[in-house]
């Protein structure tokens, strides 16, 4: 049973690549503020729309261009997605105004009208954590994340770190892409995360190192039999 204000099955996630694009945030109060804040630390250029611009409190929004006006359908002319945070009817109207002009929306009292929900996440340099209840708890998702994120530690990030860096040794040192995807899957072994405590980054990187080094000098993998056009891990 689907119920009102829910979206009718889980989300399709992705991340999306906001650089230079315009992102506008309809309502500037601690739930728009945030959004907004998250938005430009994604790279995108935002506008906030809020009448009450001046007088909703909080920080200075740096970075952000403020419009201290009641919202109006013009509002959203060359943006990519919009993110409603105003009063229940104000939202229904920006996620409207969106959907007639091919944008990405979202409404902060009712997910179920928009096209998308932001799940509640966590960034460290190239990791990316993100928890979903698909709208029905925002506290839930976010508790559920900070436990995650105490579970991992910092190890999880600074590997992900490390693996970065590594990445395009690998495309260089080993050709063959059958030999580099065992190469790759390996990374996803726990061991490394369990180096890291023991021993520190700089061991997990050496040994890393050691590992490209030797399937490099193995040469190519013997692909002739049950090679699959596959992605890489």
């Amino acid at each position: 049973m689907v119920h009102e204000g829910m979206p009718a099955m889980p989300g399709y996630t992705i991340e999306l690549n906001l650089e230079g694009r315009t992102a506008v945030v309809v309502g500037l109060g601690a739930v728009g503020r945030r959004k907004a804040a998250g938005l430009l630390a994604a790279g995108a250029r935002v506008v906030g729309v809020d009448p009450m611009a001046s007088t909703t409190g909080g920080e200075p929004l740096a970075g952000i261009e403020v419009l201290a006006e009641p919202y109006r359908d013009q509002h959203l002319s060359g943006a990519f997605l919009a993110v409603a945070a105003a009063t229940p009817e104000v939202n229904r109207r920006v996620v409207r105004d969106a959907k007639g002009l091919g944008i990405l929306g979202c409404s902060a009292s009712d997910p179920g009208e928009g096209d998308f929900v932001v799940p509640a996440t966590w960034t460290s340099g190239p990791l990316v954590l993100t928890v979903s209840t698909s709208g029905a708890s925002p506290a839930l998702a976010a508790a559920l994340r900070d436990r995650a994120v105490e579970a991992l530690g910092p190890a999880a990030a600074g590997l992900a770190a490390i693996l970065v860096e590594l990445r395009p040794l690998v495309l260089a040192r080993v050709p063959d892409s059958a030999a580099r995807r065992p190469l790759f899957l390996e990374w996803a072994d726990p061991k490394w995360l369990a180096l890291w405590q023991e021993e520190g980054p700089e061991a997990v990187r050496r040994d890393l190192v050691r590992r490209i080094e030797q399937a490099a000098a193995s040469g190519p993998a013997d692909s002739a039999h049950g090679r699959e056009d596959r992605p890489e891990p």
